[in-house]
């Protein structure tokens, strides 16, 4: 019985790869995104602290102001960085999930090729059959 080969699998191995390369873009972007989230409460939580420790006299109050004010900017740039961040993971995942896709029509055709073959190869295989017992009766 011969083996099935099917004619695109250099081709279904590189969609496969792509999807993997995608995916791992995906998680990637992600993973920044998360850092962004954690840098902003970080500095939520330190502005917290801040504003319940206590400050003596004028210029403690005034230190605590440049340094609530400086907290307050670092989380704007954050937040502004976050949202660059969220549209790269939105890009990155619907590339992932155009990478997947394309791999899935691949594997679709492959399924689609083998089921061929293996009607092709059943019928060979009962010609072969028919013709064997068609000479074991003629002699």
């Amino acid at each position: 019985m011969a083996q099935f080969r099917f004619r695109f699998e250099k081709l279904l191995e590189y969609r496969t790869l792509q999807e993997k390369w995608a995916q791992d873009a995906h998680v990637e972007a992600m993973a920044r995104q998360r850092e962004c989230e954690q840098e902003i409460e970080a500095l939520v939580r330190r502005r917290q602290e801040a504003m319940t420790a206590g400050t003596c006299g004028l210029e403690g109050r005034l230190a605590l102001d440049g340094y609530l004010n400086r907290l307050s900017d670092e989380a704007d740039e954050f937040r502004a960085v976050l949202g660059v961040l969220e549209s790269d993971v939105e890009k990155a995942r619907n590339e992932w999930l155009k990478a997947r896709q394309d791999k899935q029509a691949m594997e679709k055709l492959r399924e689609s090729d083998l089921a061929e073959w293996q009607l092709e190869e059943n019928r060979r295989e009962q010609a072969e059959l028919d013709e064997w017992a068609v000479m074991r009766r003629a002699s």
